[in-house]
């Protein structure tokens, strides 16, 4: 009996004991700290406010930095984010200051450390547990969070969600002291308060030791506001915190544990690792794609591959995966173990239609429907379309040229990178280019002049802008020198200096595009600001742009007879006022076209002879795509016909309207071997041979 007794308290001793030590483990589970300041990129002294959050974070890596830039809308493009009122809401008012962990109050710099290093030794009181998705192309962000007491709480509780994002290049004031970069990286810039800026309620009133609380949040990040950079999302993280509900949310609103993660889950993540470029093509051949993607999450995942084109109808498509070839709108699923690629070739054939076509791959996980990527191709037939836009700044700038071009321009158009024109392609087939180079250098390559200059010679209409265009050519340093000829002569431009005086620009009187000295434009610093000076280098061209008051220029327009040019001297992009750069584009595009008449605007879109083209694939097993093209409406034919001249399939039979036709041809039914298929359409009558190999 006392033996028994002996066990039985041994047993409660080891009961207690356990009972104890998750006691102990709940009350001293680590807290991550929570710094929140308030910062502006127009701040002198920030800079030093930065590198103490650098210098804490080194010797604290689970700190939690949050950098709130301010004043609300102000001159600080990241001062535009959704939910900026806990600016406000925490009485912030001398740049740079933050609250610990929303105990502290308001604090300068020299007392952050050692406030952070206190609240590192507190227990946290509340755990976070975060399972989250995020959808690259919609943006839609999915997040559930379990919430679990630790200890017995009572009171209002809320959470937050807040987006932050590292690595963000943008100019930053400083002084002697603090120094400041025109390419100043931000770290912790808050992008977006996610569930509103005091968060959501978790609980109000008692919240038990070890009481789990679930919340969902679901969020379509918006897009930046103010004249800041989109958001990389790669770069981006996001803290999902827990405090107590009080007045002052700087010092008695206690944030009870913190968690940062990435914005993008670890486990499935879907990277684009390679691309082909955009590409200018001939109407009769084929225009060919790959994108790569890679795994680059944690687990095994298989991916839905979709590829779809917005083009002129007749044009046909297929896609290639390890699984097999497939058309566009038919889906496929591969599998993709982690850290391994996925390539899929596509393939577009313009069947002798001319126009232009955006071809889009999307990829999206099975194991999270959230995570998806896509990529999105340009095609463009190098005749039977009018207009050719060139994005030559490697950043979306060409963008800014649209919304005029869709205003004066009535003729098709396609939109292509640079790449579009390697290996050498002849742009003489079209009338008006629009070339947008941005900030980028070197401005020109060889083989751009080279297709440029002919385009011009054969009375072609070019709308050129960006910034160090001159500069990049005419200075010691630039990497463009051999395009001297090309800016005098092509340009019709005379370089004088790199920087004028200032960012704002006036017109000219009486110019049909700058207008007069009454209509300006000023330039934003959506990236550094250096706009070339520059004059008319002969008789042919004229003046657009002052700067402003001096007597400096900038911007010509030229007609020498032969060919017409606008040169902008600056980004469009940059220009502050939508409605100022819009109408700016549609004058120059007027002015450019002004007496050019193309005819039809569609005629590029539509047949202009009778074609049967060859079927693809070829070899074919089973089905394979026929396509042709009738001028006009004809009474068409097309059978298919064995080696012995016997009929085995009647494809078309019956009147068709004009323009280009697809059918697909399923030889399922047939033996491998050698067929016919012949169309006729009026008295056109065109016979090819295809090979089906099973």
């Amino acid at each position: 009996m006392k033996f028994r007794l002996q066990n039985f308290v041994a047993i409660v001793s080891i009961v207690i004991s356990i009972f104890a030590f998750s006691q102990n483990t709940f009350a001293q589970t680590q807290r991550n700290p929570v710094l929140e300041e308030v910062t502006g990129t127009w701040c002198q002294w920030c800079p030093c406010g930065h590198d103490i959050m650098e210098q804490i974070q080194a010797g604290m890596p689970n700190a939690i930095m949050i950098g709130y830039h301010g004043p609300i809308n102000g001159t600080d493009p990241f001062s535009y984010f959704s939910g900026n009122s806990i600016i406000t809401s925490f009485g912030f008012s001398a740049y740079p200051t933050a609250v610990i962990d929303r105990v502290s109050g308001i604090q300068s710099r020299g007392a952050w450390a050692g406030l952070m290093t206190g609240r590192n030794t507190v227990p946290a009181t509340v755990a976070i547990d975060v399972q989250r998705s995020f959808n690259r192309t919609t943006r839609e962000f999915e997040a559930t969070i379990d919430f679990t007491a630790l200890v017995n709480l009572n009171g209002q509780y809320n959470f937050s969600v807040i987006l932050l994002e590292d690595g963000i290049i943008w100019s930053q004031t400083g002084n002697g002291s603090c120094p400041g970069d025109p390419n100043y990286v931000h770290n912790h810039v808050v992008r977006d308060m996610m569930n509103g800026a005091l968060g959501q309620e978790i609980v109000s009133g008692t919240w038990n030791q070890n009481d789990v609380i679930t919340k969902t949040v679901n969020r379509t990040v918006p897009l930046p506001g103010g004249t800041g950079p989109d958001m990389v999302w790669d770069s981006c993280h996001v803290v999902v915190l827990a405090y107590k509900v009080g007045s002052p949310l700087s010092s008695n609103a206690e944030i009870q544990q913190a968690e940062e993660m990435t914005l993008i889950a670890p486990d499935y993540v879907i990277t684009l690792m390679s691309s082909s470029p955009d590409l200018l093509v001939e109407n009769n051949e084929p225009g060919n794609f790959t994108a790569v993607i890679q795994n680059q999450g944690l687990m095994d995942d298989s991916y839905y591959v979709d590829v779809t084109m917005e083009g002129p109808s007749g044009w046909t498509g297929e896609f290639t995966t390890p699984n097999g070839t497939f058309p566009f709108g038919q889906q496929d699923l591969v599998a993709v173990s982690a850290g391994d690629t996925l390539a899929v070739d596509v393939s577009v054939l313009p069947n002798v239609i001319n126009g232009t076509a955006e071809i889009t791959v999307l990829f999206t996980s099975m194991g999270d429907p959230n995570i998806s990527m896509s990529k999105t191709f340009s095609l463009v037939t190098l005749t039977g379309v009018a207009g050719l836009v060139i994005d030559a700044s490697g950043e979306g700038y060409a963008d800014a040229v649209l919304p005029g071009m869709d205003a004066a321009f009535e003729y098709t158009y396609g939109v292509v990178t640079t790449d579009a024109l390697y290996p050498s392609v002849d742009l003489t087939g079209f009338t008006l280019i629009c070339w947008s180079s941005g900030n980028a250098l070197p401005v020109f390559k060889q083989d751009e002049v080279n297709a440029l200059q002919p385009f011009l010679d054969n009375g072609g209409r070019l709308l050129i802008n960006g910034q160090d265009i001159g500069q990049d050519i005419f200075d010691a340093s630039g990497q463009s020198q051999f395009a001297q000829s090309f800016y005098n002569n092509y340009l019709h431009a005379n370089y004088v200096d790199d920087v004028g005086l200032t960012f704002f620009f006036r017109g000219i009187d009486g110019d049909p595009i700058s207008l007069s000295n009454q209509f300006s434009v000023s330039l934003s610093t959506l990236y550094t600001r250096s706009p070339d000076q520059f004059t008319p280098y002969d008789a042919s061209a004229s003046s657009l742009f002052t700067f402003g008051t001096y007597p400096q220029y900038n911007s010509v327009r030229a007609d020498d007879g032969t060919n017409r040019v606008v040169y902008f001297g600056f980004g469009l992009e940059q220009v502050s006022v939508d409605t100022s750069r819009d109408g700016l584009v549609e004058r120059a595009i007027n002015w450019l076209m002004d007496g050019v008449v193309l005819g039809n605007p569609n005629e590029g879109l539509t047949a202009t002879s009778f074609e049967l083209n060859q079927n693809y694939p070829n070899p074919f097993n089973p089905s394979t795509t026929i396509s042709y093209t009738i001028p006009n409406e004809s009474q068409v034919n097309l059978i298919v016909y064995d080696i012995m001249g016997r009929k085995v399939a009647e494809l078309v039979s019956g009147k068709q309207s004009a323009g280009g036709h697809v059918i697909e041809f399923d030889a399922s039914s047939l033996a491998s071997g050698t067929y016919f298929y012949k169309l006729t359409a009026g008295e056109f009558i065109s016979v090819k041979k295809m090979v089906l190999l099973k």
